[in-house]
């Protein structure tokens, strides 16, 4: 009888560990929840971005977001952010690709991963492009999730002009 009380004890305890290991929240306060909002607006960018969307990708930063591109000055804030993705749209950056692994604590998220994109200019030579990425984001009141840094460099060597062709001689 006594043996069977420990053996019943023993199950109480694994089955209230499992239980408890299954919450979905770290202690931290950053949980599955968190994840997955983080995963929708990744998609969202990838879904405005591919849409042509300036304002919407814009709409994804913080107020104070600041997007670090490569051979530029950081931009900051909406209507900089938004005129950058109309620049950007406008020599047919199209297809992008984002492969990325979210994690975070409390109110802050970050995303290490990899893209891939297209640039279609009209009348010019299509090229493809992909690189590395790293997306800080905070939580917002009412539990939303933005953007506050985004930066990436291609893993591509710079494209460079070709040299022009020698003048005749006549």
């Amino acid at each position: 009888m006594r043996r069977h009380r420990w053996v019943m004890l023993a199950v109480a305890v694994t089955v209230s560990l499992a239980l408890a290991s299954c919450g979905g929240r770290a202690p931290d306060g950053f949980g599955k929840g968190d994840l997955a909002a983080i995963q929708k607006l990744i998609g969202d960018f990838v879904s405005a971005y591919n849409a042509k969307d300036s304002a919407k990708v814009a709409g994804l930063f913080t107020g104070s977001g600041s997007l670090m591109v490569p051979n530029s000055s950081v931009v900051r804030g909406f209507d900089p952010i938004k005129g950058y993705y109309d620049m950007r749209f406008g020599i047919g950056a199209t297809d992008l690709v984002i492969e990325a692994t979210p994690t975070g604590q409390a109110k802050l998220g970050y995303v290490v991963g990899t893209y891939s994109l297209r640039l279609a200019p009209e009348g010019g030579t299509e090229t493809r492009d992909r690189g590395k990425l790293l997306m800080l984001m905070q939580k917002m009141p009412g539990n939303a999730w933005r953007i506050e840094i985004l930066m990436w460099s291609s893993d591509l060597p710079p494209q460079v002009p070709p040299a022009p062709a020698p003048e005749k001689k006549n």
